[in-house]
């Protein structure tokens, strides 16, 4: 199992956020735990440059084969930049899922940090399915 590091937060739908509280941004990916779970991913579609988000909103829209699933947003924001060699190559989420970030956004409410996961208790998630 891949270890989750404590700088960032996670929700219960495998979706990261790292923070940089002084500037209020967050660069949003998935983690590995779902990337292997989903298998061969086709094609990942996310909000677009300056598209307002909500947290828990549907945003990350993943294809895998004849399937389509949808995950939910970490923070309320709005996206302030898309990562395309990602969206090009979803393949490189399994070569490095903690640099392979789906979209950059600026988050609205500090406190929302508190309602997630440190790496820590994501890994006790976990281990809890």
């Amino acid at each position: 199992m891949a270890e989750y590091p404590d700088n960032r937060v996670y929700n219960t739908h495998h979706v990261w956020a790292q923070c940089t509280p002084k500037t209020r941004t967050a660069l949003v990916g998935i983690t590995d735990f779902l990337a292997e779970e989903m298998g061969n991913i086709d094609s990942i579609d996310v909000p677009m440059e300056a598209d307002e988000l909500e947290m828990d909103s549907l945003v990350i829209h993943i294809h895998v084969k004849s399937r389509l699933r949808h995950f939910r947003c970490p923070l309320t924001g709005r996206v302030l930049e898309v990562n395309q060699d990602v969206l090009d190559d979803p393949a490189q989420i399994y070569l490095d899922w903690k640099k392979a970030w789906l979209f950059k956004m600026e988050y609205d409410d500090p406190d929302e940090l508190d309602l997630l996961m440190n790496g820590t208790q994501y890994t006790h998630h976990l281990d809890s399915l």
